[in-house]
């Protein structure tokens, strides 16, 4: 099993049980996405505020003004669900390392995985 399958699985496991969705914010309120190639933009989300602290001390020069935020999960789905279905979005969980290596999934899929480990 790759490493952002792994991580990924952690992901749904911790978010399933804390019901909490961790995500960054850069300054002005713009939340942090990457593109990640055919015409694609990822949202990253975590499972806990200290895997974005472990990231910004690794990777300072891209992710030194970024804030990390929470929400529910039933509020993600709420808010944030409708703004990914487009068919151009992604999101990209448990983000790990200094490259910020993982796995990018439409969100319905991570909607599905995390109800499955719940």
């Amino acid at each position: 099993m790759s490493a952002g399958v792994t991580q990924a699985n952690k992901f749904y496991e911790e978010v399933a049980a804390t019901q909490i969705v961790w995500f960054g914010c850069l300054p002005n309120e713009i939340l942090l996405e990457f593109d990640v190639g055919d015409n694609k933009v990822s949202l990253p989300l975590w499972s806990s505020k200290s895997r974005i602290d472990r990231l910004k001390k690794l990777n300072p020069e891209l992710l030194g003004d970024v804030e990390a935020r929470n929400v529910s999960w039933a509020q993600f789905k709420e808010d944030f669900l409708p703004i990914l279905q487009d068919d151009e979005k992604v999101v990209g969980v448990n983000l790990s390392g200094k490259n910020l290596t993982g796995i990018d999934i439409p969100a319905s899929i991570l909607v599905k995985q995390i109800e499955a480990f719940g």
